[in-house]
């Protein structure tokens, strides 16, 4: 995904949602704070869909944007590419402090993506987490390289700090099987830096 393609998904979100506040979590929210950076450098060159919370909270507006706009619908038929929109609830293990730290997405009006720190966060939970489903054999997807791959082009590009990426995921309240599982996921992204 490049920042055109999560322009031109936003314009057509924002004509069926035009009053609604929007959040773009996951990769594609590094656009709102690097605009002008190549995603081969940001670990977003793969990346075909882009994660979306309105806030508040709509379920029958989110179905009615999944249907136009989600996955294996008219719009990632056309583009490649679609939107996940994703019950606000989610945020819930997000890191402290999230909201305060929302940078605007450049060319839209209420419209907000996760600072990049916070989606390194949640990336190397969601990442653990799979890999400790997995392992319980409770199913899941492997998540683990692609998110991996992102911190890393981030920490390399020193667009990111290791640092307060692991004092940030040191504050978050997780189950003891979670921690040491983002725990290992953190050995590799260090190996790789």
């Amino acid at each position: 995904m490049e920042i055109s393609t999560l322009t031109h998904l936003l314009r057509s979100v924002r004509e069926s949602a035009p009053d609604r506040k929007i959040i773009v979590f996951g990769s594609s929210s590094l656009f709102a704070s690097f605009p002008d950076v190549d995603p081969e450098l940001l670990g977003t060159a793969v990346t075909l869909d882009a994660d979306f919370f309105i806030d508040p909270d709509d379920q029958t507006l989110r179905e009615k944007l999944e249907a136009n706009f989600g996955e294996n619908h008219a719009f990632h038929n056309v583009t490649g590419h679609y939107g996940d929109f994703v019950d606000l609830r989610l945020s819930e293990s997000f890191p402290e402090g999230w909201r305060e730290r929302l940078v605007p997405v450049p060319g839209f009006d209420n419209v907000f993506a996760l600072e990049p720190v916070d989606m390194a966060v949640t990336k190397v939970a969601a990442t653990a987490r799979s890999r400790l489903w997995r392992r319980l054999g409770k199913g899941g997807a492997e998540r683990g390289m692609k998110d991996i791959n992102t911190i890393v082009a981030l920490l390399k590009g020193g667009r990111m700090c290791l640092d307060i990426l692991k004092k940030r995921l040191d504050g978050m309240d997780y189950e003891p099987s979670l921690i040491v599982e983002c725990s290992q996921v953190m050995r590799e992204i260090e190996a790789l830096v």
